[in-house]
């Protein structure tokens, strides 16, 4: 297999894959890391930057990434995305698991500031929640991850820092949206059909056909599901 060098290329192989991690999740799993020569990295071009690529795509809505795939990083298609969000979504509100205590204060206020506004990047989250990257700032870290994975939230592209001036500086950081107002209408048809066992149990079978002597319930594992 060739490896991939351009964007164009590596929505191609995602879309075939049906998902795909963004490093190594498991060995003989797909991941965009192993399928890319490293000398390609952070050059900031979009068109031929695999650190650029994944946040183009989920802007552009190609592909949805984030900690999607089990609290890892990692690509899901658009054909596969009913059945990653049947799988993985809760059935219950997140309100319901907070008045019975089963989610934590940091993710349930996370999860309100999502109600309230949109389009936040880590350093907003911090900002309006009053924690530091020293002080709490793990906790948010853990939430926003957590929120990820049970496809409450999700990266929605990215947008670099500016300083107190307005000139930008850095890398871009990722932006997250909740996922109902980021997920394509035409991704979440179907949705309320599929039972999540049902969900699980194509994911798991299109994740063996397209890794390497993987082991059922390892990925099951390392997919959450």
């Amino acid at each position: 297999m060739a490896l991939l060098m351009k964007y164009e290329d590596f929505l191609d192989r995602v879309n075939e894959l049906g998902y795909m991690a963004f490093s190594n999740m498991l060995p003989g799993f797909p991941s965009l890391e192993e399928e890319t020569p490293k000398e390609i990295w952070h050059t900031g071009d979009p068109d031929t930057d695999p650190w650029r690529w994944k946040d183009r795509a989920a802007e552009e809505k190609k592909l949805a990434f984030g900690c999607i795939l089990g609290g890892h990083k990692g690509f899901v298609a658009a054909r596969m995305y009913s059945e990653f969000y049947a799988a993985c979504h809760m059935k219950e509100s997140l309100e319901e698991k907070w008045v019975s205590g089963r989610v934590k204060q940091t993710t349930w206020q996370l999860w309100k500031l999502f109600e309230e506004k949109t389009l936040l990047d880590t350093g907003d989250i911090r900002r309006e929640m009053g924690v530091t990257p020293k002080k709490g700032g793990n906790r948010v870290d853990t939430a926003i991850k957590e929120l990820q994975q049970y496809y409450c939230i999700t990266v929605a592209g990215s947008r670099r820092k500016t300083d107190k001036y307005g000139r930008p500086y850095g890398w871009p950081i990722n932006i997250y949206d909740k996922v109902e107002n980021w997920a394509p209408a035409e991704w979440m048809k179907g949705v309320s059909e599929l039972q999540p066992e049902e969900a699980k149990v194509r994911i798991l079978e299109v994740g063996l056909a397209i890794g390497k002597n993987i082991d059922r319930n390892e990925l099951a594992k390392k997919l959450g599901i």
